[in-house]
């Protein structure tokens, strides 16, 4: 069909209904569109542009401007979408959608933005799959399927602002009313004073970034039952419905991210708005505008539009340069950069745990980085020092993907590049032949993501145990801030709000000045619902005799019970392994003490007979529970997950409120997922305690209420590998630690000390023999 000059107007009913439709599905997917723009910038803007990987990236500006303003947006969009059906060519105009062959397009648009509306642009043109956009020379271009050539990036946005600020110049220098009627009723304006207003308002072109994550490759249902329709797919065919619909078939995030405008109307200085003025006289329509220079009629237009073509190509290489440096960096932009410098270096293979030790220090460098944009996980503590010890979720899905392309193996604790990642790939399929060249290429341009890889090369050998140490507690330290700021939105109020906590929760670090005189430090593990601070006096008194010694906070204590009811035991238990590595790092050799709970994961740590495991002591420690109630804690537990499908719903009961000894320091309500799990643990330690084999203290109150007395000796009975003492301590008080009864402490201290004692004694005799 042969487009028509004006395209049908938007229906507003069309788009709003477009818009809801969109919202419903993007529920249903599961997609995460998050928008990163300041303060009014999507009101102030006139043209947005963006960068193209995937079909549906072509509505979701629309509805996202929409969303923030309800303002209706003209998009281009390829031409060849509104041939053939003429209901989808006339929904397409409906929504603000015109073909990029229209006659007059710039004219059409210029209008459309005086009149209050904004446009969406794709500079790219089309999509590009390698999201590869810098060329061998490092200038911006990318590759054309259609022409099967690079070619520079569509210059039509650009030109657009810089014609408009023309016409705004000649609009407000204009004192002809008649002329003015003339621009006014042309765009259709309802007087002259809007006309000048909206020309008194600088030309803002706005660079915007799109950027997916995780790119998935594998197969889905959606290709397969297509397959099973259609027969095979072409492999063009079959790499697009794959890659795009694991995009919003499953749990992606979609961050869109707006740049700094750029006002256009800097790009004139005094002297060519001098010339470019008198070119302009006599003109009395958009029309005449973008012709201007067109017919190289003076030597003025002519200069005009020379001047014109260096700026309109000056102008999108600005805002591509800008648009590029929008990207949402993740871990596998980190991975891919690294494992594409490794190869580049002739290297083949690698340690795992060398390579996630050099990506865990680009992630600390990038954080950083004033320059970049950094996805919520890089910015997560809980999600990023994860690759501490090596069980971060998102570098795991990173190397299913590498493997599943057959781009790396793993075997031996080692990563090995396979040759494919070397080898050149098709446009079409690139994104599924070899994803880790596409989020290469995504952040090529990015030189804080280079600085990070090479100061974390250079530094992966040379930063002392100190150092590491220093970096896993700060990464602690900020996971606890971020903690609190997430469980202190006003919809944890109701519970906070009953809280009488007033100690710190935050983990400790307490390094002694004369520690490097001893061979052991000592990991201190608080009880359930506490924090830290339950053990830091214990840790001063353990820190001035010499000894090194850290206090961990066990996942979901010491910021709301809302936070402790989302986590498990194993959640503790990571906690204690962070700990236990950040000690071991500077330690020979690492004792723990673990209070309650903390006395249970002591017993389940010991179990898994860590290497540089001295000695453990487990206080008040449960196996038997005074509480017989305890017991119903699985049913309720079970009833509060089923009410959870039950709207409005948040359990039967949620929460038991806590009588604490230590309302200072502990919750006030106790989730009952909490308990569930806190009896899980047992079970689990219980059936584990036959395995621990290392030097063993256990400490009880003999008439507490909280913990059956009878535990410690029926723990001890089970821990046949070795031989733990136990003291009993005269006390009907639970917390016997904190407290310091009958000298409890003391009894931990000394147990310490004669840990130190064998250790120096056994050094003693290596020594001689």
């Amino acid at each position: 069909m042969n487009h028509i000059i004006n395209p049908p107007d938007i229906n507003p009913d069309t788009y709003g209904w477009s818009v809801r439709a969109f919202s419903t599905v993007k529920r249903m997917l599961g997609v995460n569109i998050k928008l990163h723009a300041y303060d009014n910038q999507v009101e102030d803007g006139h043209i947005f542009l963006f960068n193209h990987f995937a079909r549906f990236e072509t509505f979701i500006p629309q509805y996202l401007i929409y969303q923030e303003q309800k303002a209706y947006c003209r998009s281009v969009a390829a031409g060849e979408f509104f041939r053939g059906n003429d209901r989808f060519t006339q929904y397409l105009y409906a929504v603000g959608a015109v073909p990029n062959d229209m006659p007059n397009l710039l004219t059409f648009l210029a209008r459309d933005i005086l009149k209050g509306r904004k446009v969406i642009i794709f500079p790219e043109g089309g999509m590009v799959k390698d999201r590869r956009y810098l060329d061998t020379k490092g200038n911006y271009s990318i590759f054309s399927p259609s022409s099967l050539e690079r070619r520079k990036h569509h210059t039509g946005a650009a030109r657009l602002a810089l014609m408009l600020d023309i016409y705004k110049q000649t609009v407000l220098k204009t004192t002809d009313k008649g002329l003015l009627e003339s621009f006014t009723n042309e765009l259709g304006l309802p007087s002259i004073d809007q006309l000048i207003k909206r020309c008194q308002e600088p030309t803002r072109l706005v660079p915007s970034n799109i950027t997916f994550y995780p790119i998935r490759i594998k197969d889905n249902f959606l290709k397969e039952s297509v397959e099973r329709l259609t027969g095979d797919l072409s492999p063009r065919f079959a790499e697009e419905l794959l890659i795009e619909s694991n995009l919003v078939l499953k749990h992606t995030d979609m961050d869109i991210r707006m740049g700094k405008a750029i006002e256009t109307s800097m790009y004139w200085p005094w002297w060519e708005r001098l010339i470019v003025n008198k070119c302009t006289n006599g003109m009395c329509s958009l029309s005449d505008l973008f012709n201007l220079g067109a017919a190289g009629d003076s030597v003025k237009e002519r200069f005009v539009a020379r001047r014109l073509k260096i700026k309109t190509e000056d102008l999108r290489d600005r805002a591509m340069h800008h648009m590029y440096e929008l990207v949402t960096v993740n871990l596998s932009h980190l991975a891919s950069v690294l494992i594409l410098h490794l190869i580049d270096q002739g290297v083949d293979r690698m340690l795992r745990a060398g390579f996630v030790r050099i990506l865990y220090l680009m992630a600390r460098y990038i954080s950083h980085e004033p320059t970049l944009h950094l996805h919520r996980s890089l910015l997560n503590a809980e999600v990023y020092r994860g690759l501490q010890d090596d069980c971060c979720a998102e570098f795991q899905q990173f190397l299913r993907s590498a493997e599943h392309a057959g781009l790396i193996r793993q075997e031996d604790k080692q990563i090995i590049f396979l040759p494919k990642l070397r080898e050149e790939h098709d446009f079409n399929s690139i994104r599924m032949t070899n994803p880790i060249c596409v989020y290469a290429n995504e952040c090529a341009s990015l030189r804080g993501i280079t600085s990070a890889l090479h100061r974390a090369l250079s530094n992966q050998h040379t930063l002392s145990p100190d150092q590491w140490a220093q970096y896993y507690f700060e990464d602690d330290l900020h996971a606890h801030e971020q903690a609190i700021e997430k469980y202190s939105k006003p919809e944890y109020e109701e519970i906070n709000s009953q809280q009488t906590a007033t100690q710190s929760g935050a983990p400790f670090f307490l390094r002694a000045e004369n520690a490097k005189n001893k061979q052991l430090s000592v990991l201190l593990v608080h009880g359930l619902l506490a924090s830290p601070a339950e053990m830091k006096a214990l840790g001063e008194e353990v820190a001035s005799l010499g000894y090194t010694v850290y206090g961990p906070r066990l996942e979901g204590h010491g910021t709301s019970p809302c936070d402790l009811r989302e986590k498990g035991w194993k959640d503790w238990m990571r906690s204690v392994e962070r700990g236990y590595n950040i000690l071991s790092n500077i330690s020979d050799h690492v004792l723990v003490v673990g209070f309650s709970t903390g006395g249970a994961l002591t017993l389940r740590f010991a179990a898994e007979r860590p290497e540089k495991l001295a000695a453990i002591c487990a206080v008040s420690t449960p196996l038997k529970f005074a509480n017989p109630n305890l017991k119903f804690v699985p049913l309720l537990h079970h009833a509060n997950r089923l009410t959870k499908w039950i709207p409005q719903k948040d359990g039967i009961l949620p929460y038991i409120v806590n009588e604490s000894e230590h309302p200072d320091i502990n919750y006030k309500h106790i989730p009952v997922r909490a308990l569930q799990e806190l009896r899980l643990l047992v079970a689990d330690m219980e059936d584990n305690l036959q395995r621990i084999n290392a030097p063993s203290l256990l400490i009880q109150g003999d008439k507490e209420t909280v913990v059956n007395p009878d535990s410690a000796g029926l723990i001890r009975d089970q821990m046949v590998g070795t031989t733990p003492r136990v003291i009993m301590v005269p006390s009907t008080r639970h917390g016997i630690i904190t407290e310091d009864i009958v000298g409890t402490r003391q009894h931990v201290i000394d147990f310490i000390n004669l840990i130190e004692t064998r250790l120096n004694l056994t050094k003693s005799t290596q020594s001689i023999s």
